[in-house]
């Protein structure tokens, strides 16, 4: 308790600076020397140091967790990376994880998806459907809660039922940033996901800072997918942050005109994987079809289980009268849950009906 406590105090009038941080965890080897030692000339502004208790009563008002590298819910991917924070501030419900192995936690793993905030609609598409098939396999996506790529990559794991999405913050978690994104953040707490950030409560997301949560967002997870990443994107940084870490790059390609795969091309050139598919990702972790199909009966309704049911047994495409009788459910029911089964990517609609995603029934 006193190590966050005393960490969290220094974080505070060190408002976040990782340099500043650094050098007095160097200087005076535990964080309560650190904070007895703290000079006026280290506030922002000259005055009287705040109160450490003070101050971590303001976390748990609202809503904050502090949890120090070494502790036992501090993410053991985390560990392993280059650059660990001291301590990450967490804001929601952080899932288990396995380390880059995949020991130790479960799931598969999380996945990292990032790309740029001027995203074409074909980009953002191409990610909800991405994620929202590896988020309905059990694996968690970590993204950025920015615009562009990383909303979609929030917005399709959240389309999977029962998944988890975390958002790692430029900021302190008292403020959401984009606030436009405000709403998007209530429904990743709402859906047990976290929200998490390594700087103090109020600490603004200066430019530098989304730079520095790039090894963060990756740091979180076994593989990075990049979807749309223009040259001098900061994609490119999370990439190489996960190179750096031994983890996992895999980046979707598209054409070779378009500015905005201009990075994601460069990196497919110095051997990051190209996935034409969320199954090429799924497959890379040995997550088998049939254990693809086995997690989204898992996780589908009693409906849905049913439709499934009678489309596995159809043995090709049925159609919607055909699937009534087989299953013995209303009209509106089959057709509400195909909606959501076809959202989710475990049915796919062709020429004479519906039938279970292809990859699933190899």
């Amino acid at each position: 308790m006193d190590k966050a406590l005393y960490y969290n105090a220094v974080a505070v009038v060190c408002d976040g600076d990782r340099g500043k941080i650094l050098r007095l965890q160097k200087q005076y080897g535990n964080w309560e020397r650190a904070w007895q030692n703290l000079s006026s000339e280290a506030l922002p502004m000259p005055g009287t140091l705040p109160d450490p208790r003070e101050e971590w009563e303001k976390l748990s008002k609202a809503n904050v967790r502090l949890i120090m590298k070494g502790g036992e819910e501090y993410p053991k991917l985390l560990e392993e990376i280059p650059d660990p924070p001291f301590g990450i501030y967490i804001r929601g419900t952080l899932p288990v994880l396995p380390n880059a192995a995949g020991a130790g936690g479960g799931t598969g793993g999380a996945i990292a998806v990032v790309g740029t905030r001027r995203a074409t609609p074909d980009g953002k598409t191409t990610t909800r459907y991405f994620t929202r098939k590896l988020a309905g396999a059990g694996m968690p996506i970590v993204s950025g809660l920015a615009f562009g790529i990383d909303a979609a990559a929030h917005e399709g794991c959240l389309e999977a039922k029962g998944a988890t999405t975390i958002a790692v913050l430029a900021g302190g978690l008292a403020d959401v940033y984009p606030r436009n994104h405000a709403r998007l953040a209530e429904k990743i707490l709402a859906a047990r996901g976290a929200m998490i950030s390594e700087y103090p409560l109020h600490a603004p997301p200066y430019p530098l800072r989304f730079l520095e949560r790039n090894r963060l967002i990756s740091g979180l997870a076994r593989g990075t997918l990049i979807v749309e990443a223009p040259l001098g994107s900061g994609s490119l940084v999370t990439a190489r942050h996960a190179a750096e870490a031994n983890r996992d790059v895999f980046v979707v390609p598209g054409p070779v005109t378009h500015a905005n795969f201009k990075g994601s091309h460069a990196l497919i050139r110095q051997g990051a994987e190209l996935v034409a598919s969320p199954d090429d990702i799924l497959a890379a972790y040995g997550i088998a079809p049939a254990e693809r199909l086995a997690l989204e009966e898992k996780n589908a309704t009693a409906e849905e289980k049913l439709i499934l049911k009678a489309l596995h047994d159809a043995r090709g495409a049925a159609d919607v009268d055909k699937i009534i009788i087989m299953t013995k459910l209303e009209p509106r029911v089959v057709n509400r849950s195909l909606s959501f089964l076809l959202l989710r990517g475990a049915v796919v609609e062709k020429s004479g009906g519906y039938t279970i995603e292809t990859t699933w029934n190899s």
